[in-house]
């Protein structure tokens, strides 16, 4: 608790620093700049249409993709895509990384191989944002949604550039972010879309307890359970499973190294929220398909969102995406071939297989925990949307766990600022005091 109380001191004193206020100030800016864009419509799109539309079939795919680009879909704007294509782009290279002999070399060749990964992400992004909003155009002329008298061939040139245009900025402006801005910047820019939903769910809370829908009990209930899913997440987050690694003595040209004792890291959540959103993701495509067919809406019923069959099958399905996505994105021989060549050791374990072996059981073991919680946070919002009867709430899931991640992942950043001023000013002392002496 006491190391939190100073995490959060040093973060306040922070921003007196020149250089941290600086790249504030600039994150502020690229904000200020993504909400406006965030509320710029397509042209050619008859926006009450597409609303009513929207709140019939917001539920599957179209909810999902609209928390991601902070309600820039449901208003069909300049940003409806956000940077789900950016997203899907990366997360497939991070899975074809370790498959690929070639990307795998890449990768292993330092700044120049990753800056070239980095090329073809981006590439794969215009291609996927070309495609989804194809989509979203021929969703919103087949279901009659432009405004009277539009063109329909226009309308998909104007809707596709405007859409991957918007796109393309909203990578930039991650990138500047990331460089001139505080924090990663394309997850700054998902936890903002997030952020900027919360007061639609609170003032839909309040007014269902203000009128008397629900009882005034739960506004103290989700208060209570907001905070604490918040501490687990945060908890969960920089929790990790030490193991300990010695390195063997070593004399190279007549020089020591090695003989120290350090630990290697195992993460309890791995893999972030990547399982959560493969799981929501793959169960939202056969809600909307169902949306779409008036004969299969009977089917809700049984497997819409919140039904015991959902909550089911979302639990096994972020269950198996956690242990699926460490498998691919961590290799045990890998770490254990390392270990080896740098002279390091397990205490009390053989090098090689057994070494391999033994880090795998505790990969296991430490994933079944991850996985766990996150079945838990991502069920939780249904559970207290069933037992309280309020709609439209959102205290865990994917939407909590973004944010609290980027929360502490940009505190961090801020800490370290702080770090790397210290020692200037420790060096600009010693320089100091060397030329007095």
């Amino acid at each position: 608790m006491a190391q939190r109380v100073s995490m959060w001191r040093s973060t306040v004193q922070a921003f007196s620093i020149p250089e941290v206020k600086k790249r504030a100030l600039f994150t502020l800016g690229a904000i200020i700049v993504f909400r406006i864009g965030a509320w710029i419509p397509v042209p050619g799109v008859d926006l009450e249409a597409f609303s009513s539309f929207f709140q019939g079939f917001g539920g599957g795919i179209f909810g999902f993709l609209n928390m991601f680009s902070g309600g820039a879909l449901e208003n069909f704007s300049l940003f409806a895509l956000g940077v789900v294509p950016y997203i899907n782009a990366s997360i497939i290279f991070s899975l074809l990384v370790p498959i690929i002999p070639r990307l795998k070399e890449l990768q292993q060749q330092g700044e120049e191989g990753r800056k070239l990964i980095t090329k073809w992400t981006r590439y794969a992004t215009v291609l996927l944002a070309i495609i989804q909003a194809l989509g979203y155009s021929v969703v919103i002329v087949n279901q009659g949604l432009l405004k009277p008298g539009q063109p329909i061939i226009p309308f998909y040139f104007t809707s596709l550039i405007a859409m991957v245009a918007g796109t393309i900025f909203l990578m930039w402006l991650g990138e500047r972010i990331t460089e001139n801005g505080i924090g990663n910047g394309i997850s700054m820019i998902i936890m903002l879309g997030i952020i900027s939903r919360f007061p639609a769910y609170v003032r839909n809370t309040y007014l269902q307890i203000s009128t008397g829908s629900t009882s005034p009990f739960w506004a103290l209930a989700l208060i209570i359970v907001f905070i604490g899913v918040t501490a687990g997440i945060v908890l969960v987050q920089l929790g990790a499973r030490r193991v300990e690694v010695q390195y063997a003595k070593r004399i190279v040209q007549g020089r020591v190294y090695g003989g120290q004792s350090t630990y290697l890291p195992i993460a309890v959540n791995q893999g972030g929220v990547i399982p959560i959103i493969f799981a929501a993701a793959l169960l939202a495509l056969p809600l909307t398909v169902i949306n779409f067919i008036p004969n299969l809406q009977w089917l809700r019923n049984y497997v819409g969102e919140g039904t015991p069959a959902y909550l089911a099958a979302y639990a096994i399905l972020i269950i198996f995406f956690t242990y699926f996505y460490s498998a691919i994105v961590f290799d045990p021989r890998d770490v254990s071939e390392n270990l080896r060549k740098w002279g390091g050791f397990i205490p009390g374990i053989r090098p090689g297989r057994y070494t391999s072996d033994y880090i795998s059981r505790v990969i296991n073991r430490v994933l079944l925990i991850g996985a766990l919680f996150l079945t838990a946070i991502a069920i939780l919002p249904y559970l207290i949307i069933g037992a309280s009867g309020i709609s439209g709430i959102w205290i865990g899931g994917t939407s909590l766990l973004i944010v609290v991640g980027v929360g502490v992942d940009m505190m961090k950043q801020i800490e370290a600022h702080m770090v790397e001023r210290q020692y200037e000013s420790l060096i600009k002392k010693g320089a100091l005091l060397g030329r007095k002496l």
